[in-house]
């Protein structure tokens, strides 16, 4: 069965991967500068996964024929590496430390992929699973909200002990096999049976204690499903999905169409309009305070030009190299950050958000003002 290695680029230097044919390798990044992933153009095996900034990872590279595979860093010309695939039954290895993450099959389906989830819920029998989606890869062009749990009882410890000290609400990620998001939507797919779980107790991420193995995750429920709308138009607002049960709850904004940005975050409190009658699905508030505005790039190119080709090396999107994620919710001036929203039916309430899990600007292109 096809598997993935992950591997890791720090201190400069690229990895020896060793593996057998049919493997998909993804590179992380753990330098705190950017790097390319790619071969050279003549190269008859031509791959290029950059830029990849810090604590980044790259799509997976699958790997269908024996051979050495030779790729470089385009940032770093000191830096090489090499990608040494032996025939099937032949010893693979990648470099110490790491040990590989093995994500599970591939049958040739075009819709079928790794896919990431940020997860929340201090329950191992109540997950909330977002998606984190990619507007330009048709595999990942959907925004999913899943409600699972883990089927094991000892998975299920292990991750409460977790979230019971001091780890708390923070931010897990779960990876799931090389599967369709499509046929989850229809409900083919109810169990991911290799999933690796990891958390961001530290700046990096990493296997959460009692999960360091491939965990069986089971879907219990298909809280929301879309693709994205590239013609739709954007609110007079910030739409977000909440979602969660009476303990937990968390809002995703509403994504429709490129340039967009994906964020999940905890509220503190449990708001008046989250009724129990809701827990079964998604339930989507306006956040009237704030809003994207599509402009012109002409606009964009007079503030922000720089005439070269590494313009994306050095003038990384906003927020990548900060030390705190630029949520367009969090307040500048440091104040509690409590909103007024709209809801469905015209009526108004507030929320107040506990912890910001996560937030991707890896969505957005070059034309998205966040007011």
């Amino acid at each position: 069965m096809p598997k993935t290695i992950t591997v890791d680029i720090i201190n400069n230097q690229f990895p020896e991967v060793r593996i057998t044919k049919g493997t998909f390798v993804v590179w992380r990044n753990l330098d705190p500068y950017p790097h390319t992933v790619e071969t050279a153009p003549n190269n008859s095996f031509f791959f290029n996964a950059g830029p990849l900034f810090t604590g980044g990872t790259t799509s997976p590279v699958y790997f269908g024929s024996s051979g050495q595979f030779d790729y470089l860093c385009r940032f770093h010309h000191e830096m090489s590496g090499t990608v040494v695939v032996e025939d099937a039954g032949a010893p693979g290895t990648t470099h110490p430390g790491h040990g590989g993450h093995d994500h599970g099959g591939h049958d040739g389906d075009h819709l079928r992929h790794f896919h990431g989830f940020v997860t929340g819920g201090r329950s191992g029998r109540r997950l909330f699973m977002s998606h984190t989606p990619v507007i330009a890869d048709d595999r990942h062009r959907y925004q999913v909200i899943l409600q699972g749990s883990f089927v094991e009882e000892r998975h299920v410890q292990a991750y409460e002990a977790q979230r019971n000290g001091g780890f708390g609400d923070g931010k897990v990620q779960i990876f799931h096999d090389h599967l369709s998001l499509v046929d989850i939507g229809a409900g083919k797919i109810t169990l991911l049976p290799e999933a690796s779980v990891e958390y961001n107790r530290t700046d990096a991420s990493e296997p959460m204690p009692g999960l360091e193995e491939k965990v069986p995750v089971r879907i219990d429920r298909v809280l929301h499903f879309h693709q994205f709308e590239p013609d739709s138009d954007y609110p007079e607002g910030l739409a977000y999905f909440v979602y969660g049960d009476a303990d937990d709850v968390f809002i995703d904004h509403h994504i429709t169409r490129a340039p967009s940005y994906h964020t999940i975050a905890r509220l503190a409190t449990r708001p008046t309009f989250w009724t129990e009658e809701k827990f079964a699905g998604v339930y989507e508030i306006l956040v009237p305070s704030k809003r994207i505005f599509d402009v012109s790039p002409k606009v964009l190119l007079r503030a922000a030009y720089v005439d070269n080709s590494f313009h994306l090396f050095w003038l990384p999107p906003p927020g990548i190299l900060s030390p705190r994620p630029q949520d367009p919710l969090i307040r500048r001036d440091g104040s509690p950050p409590v909103y007024d929203v709209v809801l469905p039916n015209g009526g108004t309430d507030q929320i107040t958000i506990g912890r910001f899990l996560h937030f991707d600007i890896g969505l957005l292109n070059n034309r998205v003002v966040i007011t």
